[in-house]
């Protein structure tokens, strides 16, 4: 009898333990739950002051948290890749090209960032590969314009037309002025056929004006110009800006002498 009342008595006391343990817990998860909220809220304002370094490190420690999430790991493969470590980018997304059970569109947008980088790796030939695996329709005119950087990267002016024509019946478009420079392209080159196609475009464009001319005025201008896209400043005249490849984008820089 006396051992059973010891044991009836111990039932309150081990109540009591669970319940202040169960507390402890609560409060634990509490924290946790604030602390990865505040490190969401630090990765947000990271991102909108364009301080990717910082981004980078806080995201490395938020994925260890959340190991499964695909999106945060094809998140940190574009922040790494803004950085300019293209290798790292590299190296999570054709990781999780090789995940199980994900969907075939989710597999397509990590193809067009694999794409992406490989372009900024200067590895086009592997840029191109992997396009054609992509097979979402939705991706579609993405493929197209990333194509087309290829074609204009890599000075195949011919091909970047058919891209170009295969974008405007994509997307119900037209891209005159793109054309306008492909063809030029192509007559500076000494491809002299489309100059007759320049002609029919009956264009006001400066260039087109140039090349049909026979003049190249505009292009021998001497001075500072800076892109009024992207802030860069070159000693020369450009119609395609070298950093951020903005046709048209050329600015002569005119100083007050005063």
């Amino acid at each position: 009898m006396y051992l059973e009342l010891w044991w009836f008595l111990t039932v309150p006391i081990f109540f009591v333990i669970g319940w202040v343990a169960s507390r402890w817990d609560r409060k634990k998860n509490r924290r946790r739950k604030q602390t990865k909220f505040k490190d969401l809220e630090k990765l947000v304002l990271f991102l909108t002051e364009e301080n990717h370094s910082d981004a980078i490190k806080l995201l490395q420690g938020i994925i260890k948290d959340y190991e499964r999430s695909l999106y945060l790991q094809k998140s940190l493969g574009i922040l790494f890749r803004r950085c300019g470590f293209f290798d790292r980018a590299l190296e999570i997304h054709a990781a999780l090209l090789s995940m199980r059970k994900v969907d075939s569109v989710f597999l397509d947008s990590i193809l067009i960032d694999l794409t992406k980088d490989y372009i900024c790796a200067g590895l086009y030939d592997k840029a191109l590969q992997a396009l054609e695996l992509i097979e979402s329709e939705k991706y579609c005119r993405q493929t197209l314009e990333l194509r087309l950087k290829i074609n204009q990267r890599l000075k195949q002016w011919e091909q970047a037309l058919k891209t170009l024509e295969n974008l405007e019946n994509h997307s119900g478009e037209e891209y005159e002025n793109l054309r306008i420079h492909f063809f030029c392209e192509l007559i500076e080159n000494g491809i002299i056929k489309y100059k007759e196609k320049l002609k029919k475009m009956n264009s006001d464009h400066k260039r087109v004006k140039e090349i049909l001319s026979d003049k190249n005025k505009i292009a021998l201008d001497s001075g500072d110009f800076i892109c009024n896209f992207c802030a860069a400043k070159f000693d020369y005249f450009f119609w395609k800006c070298h950093l951020c490849e903005t046709w048209d984008s050329c600015e002569k820089l005119s100083y007050d002498k005063h």
